[in-house]
């Protein structure tokens, strides 16, 4: 719930929210910001290529951390300040009762204390000066422009809020928000596993190769997350480079202050999301007379007592506010709540790790290997798998994370007694001890997001058994991507830098398709249309399909895309769909007949090309693209009013790296441009690139960059229109 408000801005409300006690003039914690420097935007150059993106100049690398900032404040101020007003707690006042329910939870997780007590002792003194000027960088553009300001009183931004940024989205990635959910509506107090079965092929694809598959000893690699193409996950594209050894261009979302995922001079690094398990939920034993008493190791202790402080803003214009305060209370595993099924409290690795802005600018800054591997000993990038390569001929990948060192006496994936310390961890598993390969003899590593430990070709797959079960790994983790990598990746004997692009925007769905949250979905294209006339005609295209996504075939790709939109269907459970036959059948005829509704209605007929109904939209602009749900070409869509899809999900930033002897040549594409706001020249300047499977040069090279420059200037100054 917490993801869908900071994504669209709009939510279901909880039902704590209902209980809400008043009380007034509530102030959640604020904190001092006196920079230790002083940047001078003079110093900096920003310089935008053809297509708008940012290449950040300065001497030092605060003087890029400002310049980064302030360009991405240009072009999408508005979504920078979600995650920042999450941080302070402002999103109540923006968006009323729903934007509390993210302070609450905020709140909730102890950020705001934990950074506060640890700042100074656990954040390296070169990257607070990092967190200074970028704070500098926000606060002087928010100044420069009030009218673009939601709230004047969330000004200055600070470094500790910015580690709260950091440490709150890596807790909405891990599933915070599944939690906190499932602890309020009594899903844990059913004894059911802490993992849902909402399987649905949505992910990221990396791919790596060394000297051993490609031509004269080049290594390649594909750079290739999907995440919303626009609001806070989205990706923004720019390069950084300072005289002090920073040189990194690639994905960053709105408000880091580095580059998290791309290349430098000398490697390449790209992250898919793991399948780890990070959070932990304990059902407390209280005592039956004394109230808010719990038991644990022997004897009975008091819950602390704690009160979240919101501002909920009310209204049209949300001008009128409100202070309220919500308790919640804390015991010794962390975050507790008092519900009417019991006291559930939960623990996760992301409540304790503020470094991984820390980490990622490590990784920037990495001239090697070595290097690059002894940033993973920070430990602050929770969940997200690492692959790998650089200049050197190196591969490699991890299935990164940073998992709890658990108890094997108890199962893990399901609520826990919260009565012992046996329960209760306090270490983490260290890098080595995480599935990873490094340089196997076959010339590649990939993910997408599959079972991590076919990880490459199977000679090297992962042993199980080397694992702890409790570190939440999938052996039967599945994806449409995996199995389609699979196929290509082990018939190679050779790969050059076309072919690479070539399997990157494959179109191909495997043979024997997965997900659809797990429903074996194979059994849809092998329906009797005799058995379902009123669906006869439908089910017929699904039985002749070649499993091909082409805008143009007139084949059932349309009606497949169609189908994975209409399929949400709340009648029945996950489980039964999954697991009774008769059930399953029916829940298929009914999204059948509803999406050969929809494509009637519409459309007129069930013969309609892909390209008519899956479109890239913005501005005013459909265009037609390929690929599909759980493609290596990953595209998913949201229905619109006029019977089209628009894709929201999917292919985000790609960017392509080919490691010479000259260096890394670079190339990427972004579905739309460099900029999310509507009257911005490159609001919607690379779609027509992105569709048609296009890409632009990228440059490290100071010189190179300037001598194409379309606009050079210092953060502050007046542009050239």
């Amino acid at each position: 719930m917490l993801k869908s408000i900071l994504f669209t801005g709009r939510c279901s409300l909880f039902a704590v929210l209902l209980l809400f006690g008043l009380q007034s003039n509530a102030q959640v914690r604020t904190f001092d910001f006196t920079p230790k420097q002083i940047i001078n935007p003079e110093n900096i150059d920003i310089v935008r290529d053809e297509f708008g993106v940012p290449h950040i100049f300065g001497k030092t690398d605060a003087e890029v951390a400002y310049g980064l900032e302030w360009a991405a404040c240009e072009d999408d101020f508005e979504t920078l300040q979600y995650l920042l007003m999450a941080a302070k707690c402002h999103m109540g006042k923006h968006l009323g009762v729903e934007g509390a329910q993210i302070d609450y939870a905020v709140q909730l997780m102890g950020l705001h204390e934990y950074v506060d007590e640890h700042y100074e002792s656990g954040v390296a003194d070169d990257f607070k000066l990092i967190l200074e000027a970028a704070c500098q960088g926000v606060n002087a553009y928010a100044a420069a422009h009030p009218d673009e300001v939601w709230i004047k009183k969330a000004f200055p931004v600070t470094p500790k809020e910015v580690i709260i940024g950091f440490m709150l989205g890596q807790s909405l990635m891990a599933g915070v928000d599944g939690v906190i959910k499932g602890i309020l509506d009594g899903r844990f107090a059913k004894e059911l596993p802490k993992k849902e079965l909402n399987d649905d092929g949505i992910g990221s694809n990396a791919y790596a190769f060394n000297s051993a598959l490609t031509d004269h000893g080049n290594t390649y690699h594909v750079i290739n997350s999907h995440q919303p193409i626009e609001g806070i996950l989205s990706w923004y594209e720019a390069h950084v480079h300072s005289e002090e050894g920073w040189n990194c261009t690639g994905g960053l979302f709105h408000g880091s202050v580095s580059i998290l995922h791309g290349t430098n001079e000398n490697l390449s690094w790209a992250h898919t999301t793991g399948d780890l398990d990070l959070k932990d939920v304990y059902h407390l034993k209280m005592h039956p007379k004394k109230k808010n008493w719990y038991w644990f190791d022997g004897e009975w202790r008091k819950l602390e007592t704690k009160r979240a402080k919101l501002k909920v803003g009310l209204g049209k214009n949300k001008g009128f506010v409100l202070g309220i305060k919500k308790k919640y209370w804390e015991s010794v595993y962390g975050p507790t709540l008092i519900t009417d099924q019991g006291t559930f409290a939960f623990r996760m690795p992301t409540l304790f790790k503020m470094n991984a802005g820390e980490q990622w600018y490590r990784m920037n800054k990495a001239k090697n290997f070595t290097e690059f591997y002894n940033t993973m000993d920070i430990q602050g990038i929770c969940l997200q798998n690492i692959t790998y390569a650089d200049k050197y001929d190196t591969i490699f990948f991890i299935a990164n994370g940073v998992v709890p060192v658990r108890d094997p006496n108890y199962d893990w994936s399901k609520v826990l007694p919260g009565d012992t310390s046996a329960t209760l961890w306090t270490e983490y598993l260290k890098p080595e001890d995480l599935a990873q390969n490094l340089n196997p003899a076959c010339g590649y590593v990939y993910n997408t997001n599959n079972c991590i430990y076919n990880n490459t070709c199977l000679d090297y797959v992962n042993d199980p058994d080397l694992f702890p079960v409790s570190i939440g790994y999938d052996a039967q983790k599945r994806t449409n991507r995996g199995f389609r990598s699979q196929e290509i990746l082990e018939s190679l004997s050779h790969i050059d830098y076309e072919s690479v692009k070539k399997l990157k925007f494959d179109i191909q769905y495997p043979d024997s398709m997965v997900f659809l949250k797990n429903y074996p979905i194979m059994e849809l294209f092998r329906m009797n249309p005799a058995d379902h006339p009123e669906v006869a005609d439908i089910i017929k295209k699904f039985n002749d399909w070649d499993f091909t996504a082409d805008t143009t075939d007139m084949n059932a790709a349309a009606i497949v895309t169609m189908f994975y939109e209409m399929y949400y269907d709340n009648t029945f459970s996950v489980e039964q769909i999954r697991d009774n036959d008769s059930i399953r059948q029916v829940f298929f005829v009914n999204n059948l007949k509803a999406t050969k509704e929809r494509l009637i209605t519409h459309f007129g007929t069930i013969d309609v090309p892909l390209g008519d109904v899956q479109v890239l939209s913005r501005g005013g602009i459909d265009l037609a693209v390929d690929g599909g749900p759980d493609a290596i070409r990953a595209v998913y869509c949201q229905k619109r009013d006029d019977g089209r899809l628009t894709m929201w999900v999917g292919d985000g930033l790609v960017q392509f790296v080919k490691f010479t002897k000259d260096g890394p040549k670079i190339e990427s594409i972004n579905p739309y441009g460099s900029s999310n706001k509507p009257n911005g020249k490159h609001y919607t300047s690379q779609m027509k690139m992105f569709v048609n499977h296009e890409l632009k040069k990228m440059s490290l090279d100071k010189e190179e960059v300037y001598k194409n420059a379309a606009e050079v200037y210092h953060p502050g100054a007046e542009r050239a229109q």
